[in-house]
């Protein structure tokens, strides 16, 4: 039998080591994440390994020829389907189906009948199989024409599409070359066709990098989704730190979290004045009319306070019964101004549970600041103003 491409085999031979070491970097990415898509094209590289490792050592060692030819197609055809079976994966959601197990049974007739066409010539049973594995190739990106990827696995999308069409032209363009040097109308070792294995790696080698390109896309974009929720999920109990349940006033947490920022250190940032409201007799409240109550009583004074200050300014609740409030660009005598009317407010609150309304009253302090820096000393000094006057009225 005439075969025109043995120099070749160095070629054939950098195939099948290129098959290994995809076959390796794909059992790799496997490892580190569990894709289906890259399930079945490993399993795809291994059989093209196998594939090409037995052409290799049938004419290498021209024993077994029929044996090994006949491997090195059913290799590639599995090789072809395995590809088909991973772009539908990643394009539809689903790999092969139980129904499709026949698929076997005539790749295997092919497999074993095409080596002993044309009185076993290599040219000719290869002429009718690069037209049957062009065939799959084309099958794989119509599959993947489907396919809805997301923003980082675009790219590897195009690359993958670009490789099997040229691995469609590649394969579509030897079968009239084979079958013209077949028939002898073209000498057998014309040199083009003698490094034939050397195109089909490099489309090979392409097709591996879109693999690889659709796969690391698709860990980014779940790395993105994984920190986006981390990031939500964060931001929720900052929130969630920084609010009080009760009444959606700011917390203590969140006082201290402002003025230790240190952007807002040795910054004047903030001036204004800081007041004190401490609520009066709520103990009593808690103790005659139940916690339930009490807490109806806090979310009412909260209520009051927001009615008589600004959106610009801050709600901290301080303790149990205390509340600060940072009135923004206002003087002592403009924040005395505001909030003086809120007991006026608290007049018969309804409270429920209760069958009367009750009279809360409040205590007030009042400093003013300056800075950020400030603040911490300027709530103590209001504090101090607040029981001062809370004395002298009781």
């Amino acid at each position: 039998m005439a075969y025109f491409f043995q120099p070749s085999l160095v070629g054939l031979m950098l195939q099948a080591v290129g098959a290994a070491l995809f076959a390796g970097l794909c059992i790799l990415l496997l490892r580190t994440r569990r894709s289906g898509p890259m399930a079945y094209w490993a399993a795809g590289w291994a059989s093209l390994l196998v594939s090409l490792s037995s052409l290799w050592v049938a004419f290498y060692l021209g024993t077994a020829r029929s044996l090994g030819q006949t491997l090195y197609l059913l290799g590639e055809y599995v090789f072809g389907y395995l590809v088909i079976a991973g772009c539908r994966r990643y394009a539809r959601g689903r790999g092969p189906d139980r129904r499709e197990a026949w698929l076997l049974v005539p790749a295997v007739a092919l497999a074993v009948w095409l080596p002993r066409t044309g009185g076993g010539d290599f040219n000719v049973f290869f002429t009718i199989h690069t037209l049957l594995y062009a065939y799959l190739f084309f099958a794989a990106f119509r599959v993947l024409r489907r396919a809805n990827p997301v923003r980082r696995s675009q790219a590897g999308i195009r690359v993958m599409k670009a490789a099997l069409v040229l691995l469609v032209i590649d394969y579509v363009h030897y079968a009239p070359l084979f079958a013209a040097s077949s028939l002898q109308w073209i000498p057998q070792t014309v040199p083009y066709l003698e490094y034939a294995p050397f195109y089909d790696l490099i489309v090979l080698v392409l097709l591996m990098f879109g693999m690889v390109m659709i796969e690391t896309g698709d860990v980014q974009h779940e790395l993105e989704a994984a920190n986006l929720e981390l990031a939500q999920a964060r931001d929720r109990l900052e929130a969630m730190a920084h609010s009080d349940h009760l009444t959606s006033a700011l917390t203590r947490h969140a006082f201290y979290s402002m003025i230790e920022d240190p952007r807002h250190r040795g910054r004047r940032i903030l001036s204004g004045c800081a007041a004190v409201a401490d609520i009066d007799n709520l103990k009593a409240i808690n103790d005659r009319y139940g916690h339930a109550a009490g807490d109806a009583a806090i979310r009412a004074v909260a209520a009051a306070i927001r009615s008589c200050i600004r959106a610009d300014d801050l709600l901290f609740r301080w303790g149990g019964d205390e509340f600060i409030v940072l009135l923004i660009g206002v003087t002592q005598a403009e924040a005395r101004a505001r909030l003086e009317s809120l007991n006026a407010r608290l007049r018969q609150t309804s409270i429920a549970g209760l069958h009367e309304p009750l009279d809360l009253t409040t205590s007030l302090g009042y400093a003013p600041f300056d800075s950020a820096a400030s603040l911490d000393e300027v709530i103590a000094l209001a504090d101090t103003a607040m029981y001062d006057r809370k004395k002298a009225a009781g």
